[in-house]
């Protein structure tokens, strides 16, 4: 409702526009002389409304009203206009109305005295069968005689469109208009014939739908045509109905330039697309329910919204490859718009149709289709020369692959099902030892001769009936000359009209697969001596602990003994000799049932299995006798070796094949401690070896510390005793939290860490942690004097731990003189050339140095002018009975004395009361450290004094 009172508004306006424009003419008279041709009644004629009952007698006496825009089914509108004839002749006219779809229609001639000379009557669908053929029009004939003066008198009545041109036409003059009005309208429809002919046959033997959809197009405008120019005459009951013929057309017409443009524009999306079915449709079924003057309005705008809304898509959605589509598509529309301007005059003005409007509207109409099918055409065109394209790379890429076939390192083949060859290439001639792909073909009358074991092409048909492909498949293949080999295998299974075809590629693998041979025995043996390595032993060890046996099973861990002394003498060369040659004699001396592996660089594992632990002692000194005898030459240079042996009897259950490794190594030691060269039999309740059992796992603890960052740093303060504090003076101490929280002292751990040579990582760690603390806490640093970090002489001897040191300053920008690095006594004199050379790098740069627990060691004072130290830590030893030992005091003293005399300060250490640090003030000493001044506390809770 909505939507027909706003066309209905819209089309009110503009008729009430039309008729004020041309009301200014509608008081003069029509003037005929022997020079009439035509004329518009129109321009001339008096418009008036009137109830239906009226009679031309009302309006000739004035009772009409001036007429009101919009239909109005109840009223008449009367035209009355004046005919003067002012020649000397008789002239025949004629009155001409195009408009057939008129609902009543009376024209009426009348003389000057008003009486009627001629009148007709014309009523759409009454069934008026007089109209003229082929081009059926309203008219009525009548002849003006000299200076005669007549009026007529036309009276409409229509739900539709009231106002329409009404001609005026000389009667030759129209009759010239109607033969050219023939000729030209044949002559359009011959055209749209062809072109609608032309795209139904190429879509027939093409099958493009975008001509079929073009095709559908040009007859829906022929039909257009055919209704415009009064085809509906031909069944005159039908004439009243034009208006909903319109509609349905119209809907089709949209329809089907909507398929075009979706082929024509295939990047229009799914939603937009639905616009141009659903509008057509909506708009065609609103017509068929409104009067005709709503469906003539709303046709009108529906063509010109979705003309634009076509143009759009086209002009947002072009076609990349080629702009002609679009361009010739906004071409077309804009015919048709022409097109639609001039039908638009005809319904609201009074624009007839001559023969040149009619031309102009065919010309508009026929170019408009002309530039659809050129753009479908160019389309088409475009699509052809891009699979031209296409086609032209596949053949350029089947040559490609042709040469890739022909000149592949792969050899490749197709066969059927069967086994027949169809191709090979000349990689598969030589992988077969064939000459040339001919030779190959004809010999070879099936695949069947290219496996070593005819099961295997079985084997591989049934995995790619299942799979329909087989990836990297390793077969043993025969070649031409009989000769067996190795080669890997990829195929897949096609399907065709003439039956299933395999398609596969082969490499020959045969070197690879030797290689693999040989890295599998590599996998296993020692490559040296060729006994089993260390991973075999262990794997076949885990293997033989799981098996059940009456007899447990045993392992010796053999050590040689002297052995460094060869390769340091001798070079590397003689001790890999001899490594061979002792395997070759402990494997000539062991028993039947044990297994031999080289585990490291001269040590050696056995395992026996069933074989009853005394025998096993006995193969095991047996061993030991054979190493002891034999004697090693080289370069005129005789030596002779020992073994030492620890031997585990492997009857726990509940101990994992690791743990009893490490038993038969912590017995093999013991063995080396007890003298070397002899056989230890490992007992668990040995308290020598629960000892050294314990040390390996604090050996386990402090990796796994260093690992997961489980070490802790805790700081003990230093009191001046003879100035104020002027800043912080501390030690840096280590802590180990184990896994269940408990925290550690480093006389636990520490003695295990130096024993096997573990400190440096240790020593690393607090380093690193210490200074970064320090970096993190810039305050804290500005306000520190000296922090003390004690040294271990392994890291004093590594020559990468003073590079790491010098690099940990830089890193975290600590200044040289806050730190004090202390070294044990005991520590300095063992390593004294290392000691020295690390000291006068560090004094270089700033860096202090003190000698921690002095007096514990031996020749200490002749030591001490020998080291540059700024500081002596006195032992704590003397220091904390000094009260009650007056040796103790002596000795304080003496230390104290020797120290201020070489100009180094003293710290005394253990202090725990109050007396001691007065009397250690009154000697002379510098710091006080220990428990009567301040306890360890972490770092990271750092309190001053």
């Amino acid at each position: 409702m909505v939507l027909a009172r706003l066309t209905k508004y819209v089309s009110a306006l503009l008729i009430s526009w039309v008729m004020f424009s041309f009301h200014v003419f509608a008081s003069s008279p029509l003037v005929i002389n022997e020079s009439f041709e035509r004329d518009i009644i129109n321009h001339f004629a008096q418009r008036s409304e009137a109830p239906s009952s009226t009679t031309y007698f009302d309006i000739l006496s004035g009772s009409a009203v001036a007429p009101s825009p919009g239909p109005n089914t109840n009223k008449r509108v009367w035209y009355s206009t004046s005919l003067q004839h002012t020649g000397y002749s008789p002239i025949p006219l004629v009155l001409n109305i195009d408009r057939l779809n008129i609902d009543d229609l009376q024209i009426y001639l009348l003389d000057d005295s008003q009486r009627i000379i001629k009148s007709y009557r014309y009523q759409a669908g009454k069934g008026d069968y007089s109209l003229r053929q082929p081009l059926p029009n309203i008219r009525l004939a009548f002849t003006l005689q000299p200076y005669q003066d007549a009026r007529l008198l036309i009276a409409v009545k229509d739900d539709g469109l009231k106002y329409f041109p009404i001609a005026l036409w000389e009667r030759d003059r129209l009759h010239q208009h109607d033969t050219n009005m023939l000729t030209l309208l044949g002559a359009v429809a011959g055209v749209m014939s062809l072109i609608a002919f032309y795209f139904l046959f190429s879509y027939l033997y093409q099958r493009i739908p975008s001509r079929f959809w073009l095709t559908m197009t040009t007859l829906v405008i022929i039909a257009l045509l055919f209704i415009t120019e009064g085809g509906l005459a031909v069944w005159p009951n039908l004439t009243n109905a034009s208006e909903n013929f319109f509609a349905v057309c119209f809907g089709m017409l949209l329809l089907c330039v909507g398929k075009v443009t979706h082929h024509l524009f295939p990047r229009v999306p799914f939603l937009l697309r639905a616009i141009n079915y659903a509008a057509p449709i909506a708009a065609t079924i609103y017509c068929l329910t409104v009067d005709a003057y709503t469906t003539t309005i709303s046709l009108l705008l529906l063509i010109a919204v979705m003309g634009l809304y076509h143009v759009a898509l086209a002009l947002l959605f072009k076609d990349k490859v080629s702009r002609v589509v679009s361009t010739t598509y906004a071409l077309a529309w804009l015919s048709f718009f022409a097109f639609y301007a001039l039908v638009t005059l005809n319904l609201f003005s009074d624009l007839i149709y001559t023969v040149d409007v009619a031309m102009g509207m065919l010309l508009f109409i026929t170019l408009g289709v002309l530039c659809l099918g050129f753009s479908v055409i160019t389309k088409e065109q475009a699509k052809n020369q891009d699979q031209l394209s296409t086609q032209a790379e596949t053949i350029s890429n089947l040559n490609h692959f042709y040469d890739l076939f022909r000149n592949s390192a792969e050899g490749h083949y197709t066969s059927t099902w069967d086994g027949k060859l169809k191709s090979v290439n000349p990689a598969m001639c030589k992988v077969f030892g064939y000459e040339n792909e001919e030779e190959m073909l004809a010999d070879a009358a099936s695949t069947k001769v290219f496996y070593a074991s005819p099961e295997d092409r079985q084997v591989l048909l049934g995995e790619v009936s299942q799979q329909g492909h087989v990836t990297g498949k390793e077969i043993r293949g025969k070649r031409k000359d009989g000769s067996e080999f190795w080669f890997s295998l990829s195929c897949q299974m096609r399907e065709s009209d003439d039956g299933n075809f395999l398609y596969g590629s082969i490499i020959d693998i045969t070197e690879k697969k030797q290689s693999d041979l040989s890295l599998q025995y590599l996998a296993t043996h020692d490559s040296l001596t060729g006994v089993y390595n260390r991973r075999q032993f262990e794997t076949d060890f885990r293997e033989r602990l799981t098996q059940k046996s009456d007899i447990p099973v045993c392992i010796l861990f053999l050590d040689l003994d002297r052995f460094k002394v060869v390769n340091d003498t001798c070079g590397h060369k003689a001790g890999d000799v001899l490594i061979k040659d002792i395997a070759r004699l402990i494997e000539n001396t062991l028993h039947n049932e044990a297994l031999l592996a080289r585990l490291g660089g001269d040590e050696f594992g056995v395992i026996y299995t069933d074989v009853d632990d005394n025998e096993v002692y006995l193969n095991a000194v047996k061993i030991l006798n054979a190493v002891q005898t034999y004697r090693f030459m080289w370069d005129n240079r005789i030596f002779n070796l020992g073994v030492s042996i620890g031997m585990v009897v492997c009857e726990d259950t509940e101990v994992n094949a690791g743990q009893y490794l490490s038993m038969a190594d912590a017995a093999c030691y013991f063995a080396k401690e007890q003298g070397r060269n002899q056989v230890h039999r490992y007992n668990k309740d040995d308290e020598s070896m629960q000892r050294y059992q314990r040390e390996l796992d604090w050996v386990s603890s402090i990796n796994n510390a260093l690992e997961e960052g489980r070490f802790e740093l805790y700081y003990q303060s230093l009191r001046p005793l003879n100035q104020t504090t002027d800043g912080h003076y501390y030690e840096v101490l280590l802590r180990l939290r184990e896994k269940d929280g408990n925290l550690v002292e480093p006389a636990n751990f520490l003695p295990t860490a130096e024993r096997f040579e573990m400190n440096v990582n240790v020593d690393k760690w607090v380093v690193t942690n210490t200074f970064k603390w320090l970096s993190e806490n810039p305050e804290h640093l500005a306000e520190l004097k000296r922090c003390s970090i004690n040294l271990n002489c392994h890291s004093l001897a590594d020559r990468d731990f003073t590079l790491f040191i010098l690099n940990a300053f830089e890193t975290f920008n600590i200044p040289y003189s806050k730190v004090c690095f202390e070294v044990i006594e005991s520590v300095a004199i063992i390593k004294m050339e290392d000691t020295l050379s690390f000291m006068r790098t560090f004094n270089r740069l700033g860096c202090s140095f003190a000698l921690d627990d002095f007096g514990s060691g031996f020749s200490s004072y002749s030591y001490l002018k020998s080291l540059p130290v700024s500081q002596v830590k006195i032992d704590g030893m003397f220091i904390k009975d000094m009260l009650n030992d007056s040796v103790d005091t002596a000795m304080v003293a003496s230390i104290n004395d020797v120290a201020k005399a070489m100009g180094m300060q003293t710290v005394g250490e253990f202090v725990e009361n109050e007396g001691t640090l007065a009397q250690l003030g009154k000697m002379g000493v510098d710091f006080a450290q220990g428990y009567g001044v301040a306890k360890p506390a972490p770092l990271r809770d750092f309190k001053p004094l």
